[in-house]
């Protein structure tokens, strides 16, 4: 069938595509489940996870935002609750992967490359997910919370 060397090939392939899918999905269920600001996970189908409206824009298309220290402070916050509750790191966070809301709050987006926090290299991608965003708030909103002070906070 379709140039498979095996008849098990087809079934294989969806045996993947479903573990594919538990894995897209996994993160997102997780961490919203911690209470983390991310879309709300609804369904999935195939490689397709349905998530809640998001209405609103990735933080670096503001040219300026009306509270942008308590914007960073909302971000850090959950990332210590993804890291203290959920035991995860997003492991990409930066601008891109944040949605600033039409009522100010955030929404953190791309959430399948997540890593647990007993991941060897764990330490190492929650700092650059810290200095990511406090370096990019600093660079474009003149914000005064430093990476060593985040982290500190997140270790608390």
């Amino acid at each position: 069938m379709f140039g498979a060397k095996s008849p098990n090939a087809i079934t294989s392939a969806g045996f993947i595509s479903h573990d594919l899918r538990r894995e897209n999905s996994k993160p997102l269920e997780l961490v919203h489940s911690h209470g983390v600001a991310v879309p709300k996970p609804i369904s999935q189908n195939r490689h397709v996870v349905v998530m809640g409206m998001i209405e609103g824009a990735q933080l670096a298309e503001f040219n300026d935002i009306p509270k942008p220290e308590k914007t960073l402070r909302e971000i850090v916050s959950n990332i210590r609750r993804a890291y203290v509750e959920a035991g995860v790191i997003h492991a990409d966070l930066s601008e891109f992967n944040i949605i600033l809301q039409l009522d100010g709050h955030v929404l953190i987006i791309n959430c399948p490359q997540y890593v647990n926090k007993s991941h060897p290299d764990a330490e190492q991608l929650l700092e650059r997910d810290i200095q990511n965003i406090t370096h990019f708030f600093k660079r474009k909103f003149k914000t005064k919370l430093t990476s060593p002070d985040a982290l500190t906070y997140l270790h608390k």
